[in-house]
């Protein structure tokens, strides 16, 4: 009996989860889904916790006393940023602002010059790699250049290469001078790129990843913030390329999708282009980009860029056609390479737009006009059963009638009433004007190299215009349209995929009224088009992660249960909040967000329930919080004692509401609404400054960008943190400093210093650099054998010299913990668990 029970609770779950018959189409691996969770974070974040008292004090002891040297300098520094302005932000202003000019068409057109120069010069080449160097690959090594290459270098492309080929490590301000001498000669060493396999999100294929060396990074961040100049005004004039773009993001192309620019168009054009990366021919792309740039130099120079070769497993190889994926400027040269497609949609002589014309020139008005005639009659009719209705209710309120004629007036207007109905849903079926007589529309939107066009023809025209691009898209930029994945869809049939998006259009449904403040029937002259999330590529997604089964029942989570409690709930926190910001603000409806997050909570409970070996209601008599509230859910507390004060900090396993409150008061949506909308009417620029990545199209931008210089020249030219020496001063860069917990580093000194201010880089010079942090000869592979505990550091503001020249207010050694959420604990307070405890309760 026991064994029919559990069968049948299980089959409806099933019934229950399955209500769309949907399947993880990806596997589960445990070794993937695990490397994608940093676990060595999470357990040195649990470690520096509990020793917050001891680091702390560690924050003291290393100390040091400033040196009245880096005081002037720092000095010197920030007198600069108040007297002098960044000549690399000044000149890509003046650019940016002629081109500007040019796409609104109050300047005629002419082509930029003397490219190659801003992108040499040691300024441009400096906040280049400030960029670089935080993102995440920053240190990832790349290939050995061939023998061939290596002795067709000269001696000053040849020490410029072996000091900065793979890595950033040992990088100093003479290297920058050294590649913009080599960049103006022409001469620059091109370095080899690592070519690795990556998953791809959503499906069981492999993507390419090519990866350059280091200071190729650099010089290509300076070539992109260059053609961020020249390029970005028709961008935004177009304003139909969101991917790749300075502040734009899926949002701002889910936004022109869900507009009133997409009213009644209910069929949609997927797009899906080829190898697309792979297929760009790169004199085509020459080609393209000296349409605005005339700078022979430049070109030659960008020709030897595109001329890469990678190295993979099957060994070397240098191909003939594509944009490598994975170089700092390949996504935008490809948004300008398809630039061209956005263009041909939307040409009315010799594009998409001039067969829409043509269609649209044989549409012949009929005598009735544009409107329907069947939709006019319709009304008409139900006019006249309107009017009857109201002379019927007359005679009943104010004429004597008999009994039995008061019955049949009473029979026959509800008779009359019924029709009325049924010519209310008749109307909301009917099209308001002819449907042969309308004028075809189109909406196009692009997001790097998928792009859908959203249509009011028919299947027929649609193919018809599939076939158009696809013919131009071979022809013009020698890449293939897939007839298999360019798929035709009716969005009020079936959903049209984009972005991890579903994008409808809902027929016959009771829209809002406004003015009868209710849901009625209300027509409108055309459906918008509403966004909902892809449940196939959510479940496979958190199928493939280890949070739910095959058909989306969540399970729990292994390798995170050996963790404590308050970091599960945290890891779990993150998820919900990553998938409530990219949704909440864009669906239609927020029900259609409950099941994901359910199947992340269930998961967390599960998670915990098999730490501690017990069942999901021992979980919440243990873990409970908000019992009889809508806001019920689990919490951990931890303290700590620092100093005799003891502070405490509680984790909460975010609700549905909280979360989906949380994101919606980001307000993101209205902003980008605003933003959309200011580009429709041929307005450029004007974004809020980002001050982690300044943009040319930002406010403030020049005012920001000599800061963001000096910044950089102030770090570079710091002296050598361990022996104080100014002379060959270098960077040393490591990764992963979080990864490892502070008491796992006492016989590192100058990392736990890093770890303190939270620093990747450090100044050395060469002497210390080589023997002291790397022993025996330079190779950048390991760290061991690094300085003796207690030997006495120079002046540790050379770490973090951007919040002096910057004037800011963080405190010296970080945030306090009551800035990091903690309080005082209440003595009375009964703390249900304490994470620090050596054996907590079963």
């Amino acid at each position: 009996m026991s064994k029919l029970t559990r069968s049948s609770r299980f089959a409806k779950r099933k019934l229950k989860l399955k209500d769309s018959n949907l399947l993880s189409k990806l596997p589960f691996i445990k070794k993937d889904a695990m490397r994608a969770m940093p676990m060595d974070y999470y357990k040195a974040q649990f470690q520096n916790l509990k020793n917050t008292a001891f680091i702390e004090t560690e924050k003291k002891r290393l100390g040091t006393p400033k040196w009245g040297y880096v005081t002037d300098l720092l000095l010197n520094y920030k007198h600069r940023g108040y007297n002098e302005q960044s000549i690399t932000g000044k000149i890509l202003t003046k650019i940016f602002e002629k081109n500007k000019e040019i796409a609104l068409g109050t300047r005629p057109f002419c082509k930029t010059q003397n490219v190659l120069s801003v992108i040499a010069r040691q300024e441009t080449l400096i906040i280049a790699y400030g960029r670089v160097k935080r993102n995440q690959g920053a240190l990832t090594r790349a290939a050995n250049i061939s023998a061939s290459v290596k002795n067709n270098m000269n001696s000053q492309a040849n020490k410029l290469y072996y000091r900065t080929r793979l890595a950033p490590d040992g990088i100093c301000l003479k290297d920058f001078y050294l590649a913009s001498f080599l960049i103006l000669k022409g001469t620059y060493p091109w370095g080899s790129s690592k070519r690795v396999w990556l998953d791809k999100p959503g499906s069981n294929k492999k993507r390419p990843i090519t990866i350059p060396p280091f200071m190729d990074k650099v010089v290509q961040e300076a070539i992109k913030m260059v053609l961020h100049a020249i390029w970005e005004p028709e961008f935004e004039i177009m304003n139909k390329s969101f991917g790749f773009r300075p502040n734009k993001s899926c949002g701002d192309a889910i936004t022109a999708i869900t507009s009133t620019k997409s009213q009644g168009l209910s069929l949609a054009i997927e797009g899906d282009i080829q190898g697309a990366y792979d297929s760009v021919p790169k004199d085509r792309l020459l080609k393209q980009i000296s349409e605005k740039i005339d700078d022979n130099n430049f070109l030659k120079f960008l020709k030897k860029r595109l001329n890469y070769d990678y190295v993979d497993e099957s060994g070397r190889h240098r191909p003939i056609l594509g944009i490598p994926q994975g170089g700092i400027d390949s996504p935008y040269l490809f948004n300008i390479h398809l630039l061209a497609l956005d263009r041909y949609i939307h040409d009315p002589i010799n594009g998409l737009q001039a067969y829409i014309n043509k269609l649209n020139e044989k549409i012949k008005v009929k005598k009735y006009g544009h409107r329907y005639k069947p939709r006019d009659q319709a009304k008409r009719q139900r006019g006249k059963l309107e009017n009857l209705l109201n002379i019927w209710r007359h005679r009943l309120k104010n004429d004597s009638l008999r009994i039995d004629e008061i019955y049949k007036l009473r029979q026959e207007r509800y008779a009359t009433i019924a029709k009325i109905k049924k010519f209310k849903h008749k109307l909301l079926k009917m099209p308001f004007y002819e449907p042969s007589a309308h004028k075809i529309r189109i909406f196009y939107v692009r997001y790097a190299d998928d792009w859908i066009i959203f249509s009011n023809s028919d299947a027929q025209i649609c193919t018809k215009m599939k076939y158009l691009i696809k013919n131009f898209l071979y022809n013009d930029l020698g890449a293939t349209l897939s007839d298999e994945k360019t798929i035709i869809t009716n969005m009020r049939i079936k959903a049209a995929h984009f972005l991890g998006y579903e994008l409808r259009q809902l027929k016959g449904r009771a829209m809002y009224d406004t003015i009868k403040g209710r849901k009625s029937l209300v027509s409108s002259p055309g459906l918008l088009i509403k966004a909902y999330p892809d449940r196939q590529r959510l479940i496979n997604r958190l199928h493939s992660k280890g949070f739910c089964e095959i058909d989306g029942f969540p399970k729990s989570v292994p390798w995170l249960s050996n963790l404590k409690t308050f970091i599960i709930i945290e890891r779990f926190n993150a998820s919900m909040r990553g998938l409530m910001i990219y949704y909440s603000e864009f669906v239609a409806y927020k029900s259609t967000l409950v099941r994901w997050h359910y199947i992340l909570q269930l998961s967390c409970f599960k998670t915990i329930a098999q730490k501690y070996k017990i069942s999901i209601s021992k979980v919440f008599k243990r873990f409970g919080k908000n019992f009889g509230t809508k806001h019920k859910t689990i919490s951990s507390k931890v303290e700590v004692t620092v100093n005799g004060i003891t502070y405490e900090k509680e984790w909460s396993l975010l609700t549905f509401e909280q979360v989906y409150d949380e994101a919606i008061s980001i307000k993101q949506k209205n902003e980008l609404k605003s933003r959309f909308w200011s580009r429709e009417k041929k307005q450029i620029g004007g974004y809020p400054l980002n001050k982690d990545r300044p943009s040319i199209t930002q406010d403030s931008f020049l005012d920001y960008i000599n800061w963001t210089s000096l910044r950089r020249q102030a770090s570079l030219n710091m002296p050598c943190l361990i022996c104080g020496s100014k002379n060959n001063v270098e960077m040393h860069h490591i990764r992963h400093i979080r990864k490892n917990p502070y008491n796992k580093l006492q016989q590192k000194a100058f990392l736990q210093i890093m770890q303190l201010r939270n620093r990747k880089k450090t100044p050395v010079c060469r002497n210390c650099h080589r023997k002291v942090i790397h022993t025996g000869i330079y190779s950048g592979k390991k760290l061991n054998n690094l300085i003796n505990y207690d030997q006495t550091l120079f002046d540790n503001r050379v770490l973090h010299s951007e919040s002096y020249v910057n004037s800011s207010n963080i405190e010296y050694f970080g945030k306090t913990l009551v800035e990091k959420g903690f309080s005082e604990k209440n003595p009375s307070t009964w703390v249900k668990e304490t994470e620090f405890d050596e054996h907590p309760e079963s």
